[in-house]
């Protein structure tokens, strides 16, 4: 479906999680899916410079103890590597508050707000957001 090499999936709810991971491998979306059921361990991972940004995608739950979603880009755009920066991130979330969309939208790595639950039309959307932006 896509050119995404990496899918990255961080989400506190072990369904959810499981049920986006299977979705992207089952459409093809991405070559490579990983999943983080804790912020805290993704912020690590990015830390090491683990994604390539040019290849890679994150997908990023809200609503999360500990770490919300709002502080995760906070903390990635404050991260001195270029990969962190610069990845592309799609919102997912089962919230659909006008605030949280205008906040998202204020990030500029963020270039799509979608709802749960995924699907072949939101992935679709996401391709067409990511080609526009490539044009």
């Amino acid at each position: 479906m896509g050119s995404i090499r990496t899918a990255v999936l961080v989400d506190d709810n072990e369904v959810d999680l499981f049920v986006q991971r299977r979705f992207i491998e089952l459409s093809s979306f991405a070559e490579k899916v990983v999943a983080y059921s804790s912020p805290v361990k993704a912020l690590e991972a990015f830390g090491l410079d683990e994604f390539d940004n040019a290849t890679s995608l994150l997908f990023l739950d809200l609503n999360m103890p500990v770490l919300g979603g709002f502080e995760f880009l906070e903390k990635i755009n404050a991260q001195s590597n270029s990969t962190s920066r610069r990845m592309k991130v799609v919102i997912l979330s089962s919230s659909n508050s006008q605030a949280d969309i205008k906040r998202a939208n204020e990030f500029p790595n963020v270039i799509k707000f979608l709802s749960k639950p995924l699907t072949v039309e939101l992935l679709q959307s996401v391709t067409r957001s990511l080609n526009n932006q490539a044009s």
